[in-house]
């Protein structure tokens, strides 16, 4: 018994440097988001075709999580993380001094799954703290990363007229990637060790299809988590180019986004114990979804009579989004954790493989509505999706032990 609360004690050890690991995540993916409208510019695109070209993202992303979790499962934890980390730290570095579209979109395929690799094995690992601690650890980590995206758009708020791109991102994704390595370092006798069993995985790991899926679930799972995508690409330039806000402000809607998220993400613990998923999955879907579309159109609506009007309902529309989108994520993954038998890097990687694709159609969608219609109406999709969350909430309702073969 002594031995086991030994295992427990070192494994909490883990808990503060996973945190300063998620916040410097989200800190170094997100450094280049605010300055969207720059590259945009120095690609020479229209907003169609800056879009498809973030979209495109996805496919290294989905390449990803096809296979990451089997590899962790082999070779564990500690080479992927240190391998992703160094890869997406470099590549963000490097895209911002990139002018060819098609080498921009080689390395945002590069990024892509670089991002997605990191972002597998260290939510295995997060998920597997949480086993051993039976502590809900998932949604104040997607939280903490949330604090560092919203730090990276803070950041951005105060240098954006004083220092060039390629200096702001250089900088901070050297500092990011410096210290994910000093915390990797002290979670190392920790780290997710491989598993003998699953090597003949390899052998079937591009038999991605045979897997069993509830699509239905991730259906619903993709319109809950459609905004999230779709502010991270479209917050700032729809500042810039509808509402006709300074540059120094463009990032400050996307900033309110990221800071409801954080509130929604380390608030939920508070209320996960006492209503069900699908309580808290249509809650957030109502003040979400309608506080979102809301905002979005009143931003709209009011422009030609004050802009300053118009920027105050869009950062509306970011905090009511970002505080009803906030926690449905986590929700989602660790239903799909319970359903299935797999680890937990095979089912984050399935889940996200699946989502992500429909994402990646998505981002297609609203990148070219918005450049055959307007953007206004581009920005309305990812909160109509959301919106309709409200009438399949039943999805993440308990299934019997019959039911759980997948998620």
């Amino acid at each position: 018994m002594a031995s086991v609360s030994n295992k427990i004690e070192h494994i909490k050890d883990t808990e503060r440097p996973l945190h300063f690991i998620f916040f410097l995540f989200g800190l170094g993916v997100m450094s280049w988001v605010p300055r969207f409208p720059e590259v945009k510019k120095n690609l020479g695109l229209t907003n169609g075709e800056f879009g498809s070209l973030l979209s495109i993202g996805s496919l290294g992303a989905l390449l990803a999580l096809m296979t990451v979790g089997h590899f962790v499962n082999h070779f564990g934890n500690r080479h992927m993380l240190w391998l992703s980390a160094s890869t997406f730290s470099i590549g963000i570095a490097l895209i911002v001094h990139i002018t060819n579209p098609i080498l921009f979109a080689i390395c945002n395929v590069i990024i892509g799954a670089s991002i997605s690799a990191f972002n597998i094995a260290i939510n295995s690992q997060t998920l597997t703290a949480q086993a051993a601690m039976e502590k809900l650890l998932l949604p104040k980590t997607a939280g903490i990363w949330s604090s560092g995206a919203l730090i990276a758009i803070l950041l951005n708020g105060f240098i954006v007229t004083h220092v060039t791109l390629s200096w702001h991102i250089g900088i901070v994704s050297a500092i990011s990637l410096i210290g994910i390595f000093i915390n990797l370092q002290r979670i190392s006798p920790h780290m997710v060790p491989p598993t003998p069993s699953e090597s003949s995985q390899l052998t079937v790991i591009f038999k991605f299809w045979k897997m069993k899926v509830d699509w239905f679930f991730c259906l619903i799972m993709l319109l809950a988590i459609q905004i999230e995508f779709s502010m991270a690409d479209w917050a700032t330039i729809y500042t810039t180019e509808n509402l006709k806000s300074r540059v120094d402000f463009a990032a400050y809607p996307y900033l309110v986004f990221l800071a409801f998220m954080i509130v929604g993400r380390l608030g939920i613990g508070k209320f996960s114990d006492k209503y069900e998923a699908a309580t808290l999955l249509k809650f957030g879907a109502i003040v979400g979804g309608a506080g979102y579309c809301f905002g979005v159109f009143a931003s709209h609506l009011v422009l030609d009579q004050s802009q300053t009007l118009s920027f105050f309902f869009f950062l509306i529309a970011m905090g009511l989004g970002g505080l009803g989108a906030s926690f449905l994520a986590p929700l989602f993954i660790n239903e799909a954790q319970k359903r299935s038998a797999k680890t937990y890097a095979v089912v984050i990687g399935e889940i996200g493989a699946i989502n992500i694709a429909m994402v990646f159609v998505m981002k297609g969608v609203i990148a070219w509505i918005a450049q055959l219609f307007g953007l206004f109406i581009g920005m309305l999709i990812p909160g109509l999706m959301l919106l309709g969350v409200v009438f399949a909430s039943q999805v993440l309702k308990p299934k019997s032990d019959s039911e759980n073969a997948y998620f």
